[in-house]
């Protein structure tokens, strides 16, 4: 190891590579972003997590590392929203968690490995075969990021801003109902749209 790579740890990068994306950004979250902070040259950092996805990896395994409560309620279908509830909180609380999560998830790394596993549980202790298991769960997580993606994206990107406009005349059903679509509805639209999923059982195709 160079003696640039003295004292550098995984986990410091992290720290700081965190510090990046609340100031600038995903867009802005890079190794040669990082190591500027670090005072550190390029090749140190990529020493440690190896390139951007290495590095996004790293940054969102750190997101995930209180995912899990630490007490969950008894009936395995509360333990499955909490679960989700946690989640959305954890994205909702780093600047583009969602988009973070979606690029840099990865069951490789032991945070968000144990989220899975204790979410995948909960939903298998509600009676759900393996392969229901696996499809709610999917459903459900990417349910979860799309919401608190469009929460975080800029308020002038809403879909009930862009469809404002929209003319009774030509689009009357959508005129009357875009404006459930706002900003002040995530929170309604989160616990609504888990509820519509994990009563969907009925409904699944060939599921077992």
């Amino acid at each position: 190891m160079s003696r640039a790579h003295v004292g550098l740890t995984e986990e410091r990068i992290v720290v700081v590579a965190m510090e990046v994306l609340e100031s600038d950004g995903l867009d802005g979250l890079s190794l040669r972003a990082v190591a500027g902070r670090l005072g550190v040259r390029v090749n140190a950092v990529a020493w440690h997590v190896k390139d951007k996805a290495g590095l996004l990896g790293a940054v969102t395994d750190a997101m995930m590392a209180d995912c899990v409560p630490a007490r969950l309620p008894r009936d395995p279908e509360d333990r499955v929203r909490e679960l989700l509830k946690s989640f959305r909180e954890t994205l909702r609380s780093h600047r583009d968690g969602a988009r973070l999560m979606r690029e840099g998830f990865s069951l490789a790394r032991p945070h968000q490995l144990a989220f899975a596993e204790v979410f995948n549980a909960a939903l298998r202790a509600t009676g759900r075969s393996p392969k229901e298991v696996a499809w709610t769960a999917w459903t459900l997580i990417y349910f979860v990021i799309s919401l608190v993606n469009e929460e975080q994206t800029s308020p002038d990107r809403t879909p009930g801003i862009e469809a404002a406009a929209a003319d009774p005349a030509t689009c009357p059903v959508l005129a009357e109902t875009i404006e459930y679509l706002t900003g002040e509805s995530f929170g309604d639209r989160f616990a609504y749209g888990v509820d519509l999923i994990l009563a969907g059982r009925s409904v699944a195709h060939g599921a077992s």
